[in-house]
């Protein structure tokens, strides 16, 4: 309380009180209905008085009445200014410890599955991309048919690489185009980019324009997943997101699974080209049930003009961001793999990120509110700590999505179907328990605690899961996988939620791009540094056999390992191959006790309906 309270308490004058029907505007209108009101009542304690208003009266009843004494009104009129700024028109009042849904028409239960169902097509769609084509160095899926079609070994890192850089490196544009333009339209260009780009790579007569198809696809996939995100957020209320995001969270984890299995299953019966055809229906789908059934809430019609809109996109900063993310994603996919690290096309594509990513930073604290990543928003506790917790997380999760199918081809001795058969409890586990924790979240009204628990489960089954050996029983593989899985499912959703539930709704579309550009950045990342640690693992322990050609057996990849080595060495390299998965797997726990460690960090809001 101000000092002059402290003294009208003190000396047992009388203080000026009035009723407050409307918000403090400014100090001089509440100076001037302060000396308008004749009443006055003896002070008894500095405590009994209030100065404490949130929430403008427009959205208050008119009997709300704070009391405030003359020496409080800067006070309370900076504490008005400063609260306007957490207090939102769209569906979220935001405070510290929790978040409230106003009162606001949603499209009916049904529509909202329709759309769901359409959105989750397209998540499987891209999620597919990203691993239906198969590990360049593995020789899986369909990249052996592709290179004998075009004779093209030299391109086979292009092939699976150029849909993820394009995609990686618009991620954060996006955001920035679904908040100034109509997320809806918005959404199906990026569909129909897509679309072509598949087309394009289905039909390619040569490497090159294979490779052009993928990039193509790539720039119209990279705003799809926040595009399906942003959708989703403005057409379920949050507390009942989590629901709908587990949707997502099981399609994404199903489609990254499956994806080589059903890339070798298309290529064996049908052709390499109906892992791109396959698209199609997909997306067509997709796009008839957004076009019709998406009916979004009307906000206020934007003052800006359409070039000054295109002047907010931030094209300075995203001239900047796309070569330091492609330079990056260059250096990752190089490094250790095409070339060593020491050599000059890798190191020196990662000092270019450096000083471009460096020169990026800059043009962002410049620009501020118009930046492509607003300072103010990646500062948040929430956002920072969700979007680093989803790349973590999800490089650990790529490891299992690729070596587990590997151990199983390798190490067990299974047809490629027969793997992605065995990798099914995996699937199951992420599917149920992201619909269980999705549950959980609207019934508690917290999304920490699912994220605490699935990350401690999943760090515990990947421990488990390095304990994996060529002879380990199948209720052991099976248990393992349904534990890291589920763990998997129950976290990985949670960034989302969670930065959703702490911006205001014109920021949700940028909030929603960080989280998907962190999640493929993350899986990039993490595959890079997956293979790094197999390759290198697997030839120390190849190296350590006698009487064999460990590149020889490394070039004949998943399906002729077995065949390239001799009968009686055959023990000794399914043990070297066991060690090398596992090895792999130790980066997971790793990622995942990092992860466990970073949610204990995040706040518990709590997410109810404002009665």
């Amino acid at each position: 309380m101000s000092e002059e309270m402290e003294h009208s308490t003190e000396s047992g004058t009388e203080s000026h009180t009035f009723n407050s029907q409307s918000s403090v505007e400014s100090t001089t209108r509440i100076e001037k209905r302060a000396n308008e009101v004749q009443t006055t009542q003896k002070v008894t304690s500095a405590s009994g008085v209030a100065c404490d208003q949130h929430i403008d009266a427009e959205k208050r009843s008119a009997d709300t009445t704070p009391a405030f004494s003359t020496g409080d009104f800067e006070e309370t009129a900076q504490n008005q200014n400063s609260n306007e700024d957490n207090i939102e028109d769209g569906d979220l009042v935001r405070g510290s410890s929790e978040t409230e849904v106003e009162t606001r028409e949603y499209p009916s239960t049904w529509k909202a599955f329709l759309l769901t169902v359409g959105l989750c097509l397209v998540t499987f769609a891209t999620a597919v991309d990203n691993t239906i084509i198969g590990i360049a160095h593995l020789h899986t899926t369909a990249i052996p048919s592709i290179t004998e079609e075009f004779h093209s070994l030299n391109d086979i890192g292009w092939y699976a690489s150029s849909y993820l850089l394009a995609s990686t490196a618009l991620q954060p544009s996006y955001g920035k185009v679904y908040t100034h333009f109509n997320i809806k339209w918005v959404y199906l260009a990026a569909l129909v980019v897509f679309e072509v780009g598949s087309v394009v790579a289905a039909t390619a007569d040569s490497s090159i324009v294979l490779i052009i198809g993928r990039v193509v696809a790539g720039l119209g996939g990279g705003g799809l997943t926040s595009g399906g995100s942003t959708i989703l957020s403005r057409v379920v209320p949050i507390d009942k997101r989590a629901v709908f995001n587990s949707a997502f969270a099981s399609t994404f984890g199903i489609a990254s699974v499956v994806g080589p299995l059903l890339g070798g299953v298309l290529t064996d019966n049908l052709s390499w080209r109906w892992c791109f055809w396959i698209n199609l229906p997909l997306g067509g789908v997709a796009f008839i049930t957004v076009l019709f059934v998406l009916r979004l809430p009307k906000l206020a019609k934007s003052s800006l003009s359409f070039k000054e809109r295109l002047m907010k996109l931030d094209i300075l900063g995203a001239s900047f961001l796309v070569p330091a993310i492609v330079s990056l994603l260059l250096a990752l996919n190089w490094g250790g793999i095409e070339y060593p690290w020491s050599d000059s096309r890798v190191w020196g594509t990662l000092l270019g990120f450096g000083f471009i990513i460096i020169v990026f930073v800059g043009t962002q604290i410049y620009r501020g509110e118009d930046a492509t990543i607003p300072p103010r928003i990646f500062a948040r506790r929430e956002v920072l700590t969700s979007v680093v917790f989803q790349a973590i997380f999800t490089m650990g999760l790529y490891a299992h999505f690729y070596y587990l199918p590997f151990y199983f081809q390798v190490v067990q001795g299974t047809s490629a179907m027969d793997s992605g058969i065995r990798t099914i409890p995996y699937v199951a586990g992420l599917s149920v328990l992201a619909i269980v924790a999705g549950i959980a979240v609207r019934v508690i009204g917290y999304y920490a605690p699912p994220a605490i628990i699935g990350s401690a489960l999943f760090t515990v089954g990947a421990g488990l899961m390095y304990t994996l050996q060529v002879n380990t029983s199948q209720p052991k593989w099976i248990g393992y996988q349904v534990l890291a899985g589920g763990g998997a499912g129950a976290a990985f959703q949670m960034p989302l939620l969670a930065v959703q539930s702490s911006l205001p709704e014109e920021d949700v579309p940028t909030g929603n791009a960080l989280v998907g550009f962190f999640l493929t950045l993350g899986s990039s990342i993490g595959v890079s540094i997956a293979q790094n640690i197999f390759s290198s693992s697997l030839r120390t322990a190849l190296g350590a056999v006698s009487g064999i050609d460990p590149e020889a057996i490394i070039a004949a990849g998943a399906a002729g390992a077995r065949g390239a080595t001799p009968p009686a060495k055959l023990p000794e390299v399914l043990e070297a191959y066991d060690r090398a998965v596992t090895t792999t797997f130790i980066y997971a726990i790793a990622t995942g006790g990092l992860g466990f460690i970073i949610t204990l960090f995040w706040r518990w809001t709590l997410l109810k309906i404002k009665k």
